[in-house]
């Protein structure tokens, strides 16, 4: 297998995956091992979207066109017998144009999805959210993100609120898509405020 330059292979999934997240993956269909082959071999990354119909594993599904780019970070055979990698999400992506191969595995011309990151959010706010996400992480000892911890970046604050707030898929999906870091901040302080910080 081979890709083009501006070409990614599509990993559908029922999960949002932000920039700086780590995403833990048992790879087991013939399609996805060899994406995995070529992407590791070729130092590319993959694409992952959220579903909208069908399911993982098999037979027809349609997907969003807005998702994360991922790199590989390591990969190795578990005991179970299947190929165990951890990804990392690295950058938004929008797809262009996309087929299906005969082995069902998507591939996509993408384009960069840029986020406007300078854009009215007040001190007071995101000092707010980035001591209470502060707290919240150390709480999670070793179940929190690797530091350095970007607290003074609003984007950052963002995604690692939706991350943990109990939101469901789409309402994640909103955060990852909103165009502005002061929309992202905007809509994790409105489900904070809403009653989400008595779960955390």
């Amino acid at each position: 297998m081979m890709f083009k330059i501006n070409e990614v292979p599509i990993f559908p999934l029922n999960f949002v995956l932000f920039p700086d997240s780590f995403l833990p993956l048992k790879i087991f269909e013939p399609r996805y091992i060899d994406m995995v082959s070529a992407c590791l071999r070729e130092k590319k990354e993959f694409g992952v979207v959220l579903m909208k119909s069908g399911r993982e594993t098999r037979g027809p599904v349609s997907f969003h066109k807005v998702g994360t780019l991922a790199h590989i970070e390591t990969f190795d055979q578990g005991e179970d017998g299947l190929l165990h990698i951890v990804a990392k999400g690295t950058s938004l992506f929008e797809v262009i144009q996309s087929e299906q191969r005969k082995d069902g595995l998507h591939l996509a011309t993408i384009e960069p999805v840029i986020t406007d990151t300078d854009v009215g959010i007040t001190e007071l706010e995101i000092s707010r959210l980035s001591q209470l996400l502060s707290e919240v992480l150390e709480s999670l000892v070793e179940m929190a993100p690797p530091k350095p911890w970007h607290l003074n970046n609003a984007v950052w604050v963002a995604y690692r609120f939706a991350e943990l707030l109990p939101l469901n898929n789409e309402e994640r999906l909103e955060i990852l898509l909103s165009p502005t870091a002061d929309a992202k901040i905007k809509k994790i302080a409105a489900h904070i405020n809403n009653g989400a910080k008595s779960i955390l």
